[in-house]
C-alpha cells in the first residue's frame, strides 16, 4: 500500500513537473517572439518619424497645391500652354502674396494621375 501510494505521488509529481515546465518552455517562447517583434519594430521608428516630418511639411503645403490643382483643372483647359503657364505663375504669385505655401515642383501631374 505504501509503495503504491508513493508510486502515485511520485507519479503526480513527475506530471506537475512536467506541466511546469511546459509552461515555462511556453512562456519562454512567447518572450523570444514579443523581443523579437519589438526589435522589428525599433528599425520602423526611425522611418516612421521622417514619414511623419514628410506629412507635417505635405499637410503645411496642401492648401495652395490643392488651390493650383483645382485652378488648373478648372479653368485652363481651353488655352494653349502658354495661357496655361501664365495663369499658373499669377496664381503662385497671389499664393504668396497672401503667405499661402504651396509646393515648390509642379504638382499638377500628382494631383491628375492619383
Amino acid at each position: 500500500m505504501v509503495k503504491l501510494k508513493d508510486s502515485f505521488v511520485s507519479s503526480s509529481l513527475s506530471e506537475s513537473l512536467q506541466a511546469l515546465v511546459d509552461d515555462a518552455n511556453a512562456c519562454r517562447r512567447k518572450m523570444d517572439n514579443a523581443t523579437a517583434l519589438i526589435d522589428g519594430l525599433s528599425g520602423e521608428r526611425i522611418r516612421w518619424t521622417e514619414a511623419s516630418k514628410g506629412f507635417e511639411a505635405e499637410t503645411g503645403r496642401l492648401v495652395g497645391d490643392v488651390l493650383l490643382a483645382t485652378g488648373f483643372l478648372s479653368y485652363t483647359g481651353p488655352f494653349n500652354q502658354e495661357f496655361r503657364t501664365q495663369m499658373m505663375t499669377d496664381w503662385k504669385t497671389q499664393l504668396l502674396r497672401r503667405s499661402i505655401p504651396f509646393s515648390s515642383v509642379s504638382i499638377i501631374p500628382d494631383f491628375i494621375m492619383s
